[in-house]
């Protein structure tokens, strides 16, 4: 067996492993069950690639993003290292060859999700496979008192069922102590080896600043910049809003979000990791498993919706050991409306009971029936009809199908997307020639306000009914002002639907698990009361030392850099 050093040096060119790279490669080589705790840039996929390729065998990798995935086996695959992901770019027919070479031993690597690993079929497939790890990335999702929780995760614990010789590794950078034994015991580990490392990163400032005007003191960072910078905001609309104003100002910048399509956000992703344009706008589909060490500012211009989710993307700073920084700005406003926002995260028992009802009001069930049966379900015109809360409506429904009364299609709460982006001249143009067109075009100019500045949700129903036209009137014309470059249209991949697991109960007698709800309630506040305290600074505590206690380090060390460490010096 060559030793891990070896490898190290062969493939990656590294003399020496990262902190406590080599512990959990080692406990990886004595099978054990291992939940390892690396901070974000802490190099968590060497702890499984390196010990995989020390030996005979396949390491099958469960993540559940599909970019990340990919990512990682294009960088196996440059190392001339076999490796391959299983996802919908594979047809059927080209993920049966791929298993039948993984039975002949030709893969080093499988990536898949969670949701494939729950396939019958795929399971036997695995069984004639020869196995020697399982890794399990980003593995905080498996956890109902994590932030990320992903229903799909919590059905892991199968593996031990079905593999109960070979040695689970699950990785998260961002797990506080309750979540960390929620994952040993949801994946079955035998005498589990819990490895975590340092929180303190000596060469990361961490600041909070609450500022009347949010884009003036953003334009001084960027005006001290020297390397690259990510800008993390909630929403796409906040994106785009942002990039076009800093690229107004005359500031190198790129958005990204998930609404893009695939090729453009490469192409991003691209030109930021080879400084072609150093400041890249995105939401939190941008950064995860990106390797890039001169990100010297990662800035927050609004506030994350957890400690967990902004600790792992400031930690995107500074991973070449330079001095960095993560700053996080806000406006009054802003905080009033996060405030908001979490209020409505956990709508009351009531609440949910009567949305229950009018969702089945909504597709005319009566009660008693029902059950396995699938109705069109419009979200928007769900809470237009019943005047719901667009944030209440959807954590409330989402809370209904956690509790198993129903399943929703994955784009139940994703409507299509628009922006136009022809100017006045160009719109003149394509209606004189295009007069159908021309209609549902000006239909989206006086529904959707800034719809020429942003990207606008849209409602393809209401504008048929506005037209007095059909839907496939609609998108048929959406779709040829998009091929004529008059709008972008990011269509919704699917008709939007609803499956009643069983029959429609009176709500009054609606299944709810009250004890759990109310635990999960008392966690998430537990949560926000301490990334308020982080937010305020109150106590005021190192920054450091605030998000090491936070995830579990009981002795750690003032960073002597931060906002609050800077000031009590003075």
């Amino acid at each position: 067996m060559k030793s891990a050093a070896t490898i190290l040096k062969k493939y990656w060119g590294y003399e020496n492993f990262r902190s406590q790279q080599l512990v959990v490669i080692n406990s990886v080589i004595e099978k054990k069950d291992t939940l390892a705790l690396l901070p974000t840039g802490g190099g968590k996929s060497l702890c499984f690639q390196v010990p995989t390729l020390m030996e005979d065998g396949i390491c099958l990798v469960i993540s559940p993003l599909i970019a990340l995935m990919q990512d990682q086996v294009k960088d196996l695959q440059s190392k001339n290292i076999p490796a391959i992901a299983l996802g919908g770019q594979l047809s059927e027919e080209a993920q049966a060859e791929v298993m039948a070479a993984a039975k002949r031993g030709k893969y080093k690597f499988i990536y898949c999700s969670p949701e494939k690993l729950a396939q019958q079929n795929f399971q036997n497939d695995l069984g004639q496979i020869k196995i020697t790890l399982f890794a399990i990335d980003e593995a905080h999702c498996i956890s109902q008192w994590g932030y990320d929780f992903r229903p799909p995760y919590r059905k892991l614990g199968i593996l031990k069922e079905l593999f109960p010789n070979i040695p689970i590794l699950a990785m998260t950078a961002s797990a506080i102590p309750v979540v960390q034994e929620d994952i040993v015991k949801q994946l079955v580990f035998k005498n589990a080896n819990v490895i975590t490392d340092l929180f303190l990163r000596p060469n990361l400032k961490y600041s909070i600043h609450k500022v009347p005007v949010k884009i003036q003191v953003l334009r001084t960072i960027l005006n001290e910049l020297n390397g690259s910078a990510i800008i993390y905001c909630n929403t796409r609309n906040n994106v785009t809003q942002l990039a076009q104003l800093l690229n107004a100002y005359g500031y190198p910048v790129d958005e990204y979000h998930a609404g893009m399509p695939i090729e453009a956000r490469k192409k991003v992703q691209a030109n930021w990791m080879t400084n072609i344009t150093p400041i890249v706008v995105c939401t939190n589909a941008f950064g995860m498993g990106i390797n890039k060490g001169d990100v010297r500012k990662v800035i927050h211009y609004d506030i994350p919706s957890s400690l967990e989710q902004y600790y792992q993307e400031a930690g995107r700073a500074g991973r070449d050991g330079q001095f960095s920084e993560a700053i996080l700005l806000y406006q009054q406003n802003d905080w009033d409306y996060w405030l908001a926002l979490q209020e409505k995260k956990y709508p009351s028992i009531e609440v949910i009971k009567k949305i229950y009802q009018d969702l089945a009001d909504f597709v005319q069930l009566p009660v008693g029936l029902g059950e396995k049966q699938q109705f069109i379900f419009d979200f928007e015109n769900f809470c237009t009809i019943f005047k719901w809360d667009k944030i209440i409506a959807r954590n409330a429904l989402g809370w209904i199908q956690q509790e198993g009364h129903v399943r929703f299609s994955e784009s139940a709460f994703t409507p299509s997307m628009v922006q136009v982006l022809g100017d006045r001249y160009s719109i003149e143009q394509f209606q004189n020639a295009h007069y159908e067109a021309g209609m549902v075009l000006q239909t989206l100019l006086r529904t959707y306000g800034g719809i020429l500045e942003c990207p606008h949700f849209i409602n393809e129903k209401l504008i048929a009914e506005l037209l007095q036209r059909d839907i496939p009137f609609v998108i048929q014309h959406l779709q040829l002002l998009s091929h004529h470059g008059i709008i972008s249209f990011d269509q919704k991949q699917n008709q939007p639907v609803v499956q009643f697991l069983w029959n429609r109960s009176s709500a009054s007698f609606m299944k709810i698990d009250f004890d759990h709800y109310q635990l999960m309630k008392k966690a998430f506040m537990e949560r926000i009361k301490q990334f308020v305290s982080y937010l305020q600074g109150q106590p005021p505590i190192c920054r450091n030392i605030y998000l090491a206690k936070y995830f579990g380090e009981k002795d750690s060390k003032a960073c002597e850099i931060c906002d609050i460490c800077s000031s009590t010096k003075r």
